[in-house]
């Protein structure tokens, strides 16, 4: 299975059942950026993919399967949630990017307002 390429992140903190999104392009270098201007790297082995941002501890790690990822997230200080990643030309991929109540896909949390 190949990872390269443009996916779109749906990511939840704290398990709301309220899915964010933001475009992913995951390069053969290992490396990948986020609509929301984040980069990292990441690892495919046995069929789970692993992505880590770049100078955090923020961690996404999941099930490969066709086009679609789906796992688990944590910034190894207080967030968890899950993750699941469609492949450009998915069907349900076709949503508008939205932000998520809790934090952004880094776990950086959203400021009191």
């Amino acid at each position: 299975m190949s990872v390269p390429g443009n996916w779109t992140l749906f990511y939840d903190w704290n398990t709301t059942g309220t899915y964010a999104s933001t475009s992913m392009t995951i390069a053969s270098d290992n490396t990948w950026t986020n609509g929301e201007g984040f980069n990292g790297t990441w690892v495919q082995v046995a069929g789970i993919l692993t992505f880590q941002f770049a100078n955090l501890q923020t961690t996404y790690s999941g099930n490969l399967a066709d086009k679609s990822v789906t796992g688990i997230s944590t910034t190894f200080s207080g967030l968890n949630g899950s993750f699941y990643l469609l492949e450009e030309g998915a069907a349900a991929a076709q949503v508008a990017k939205r932000a998520h109540s809790v934090a952004d896909a880094s776990g950086k949390r959203h400021k009191a307002g």
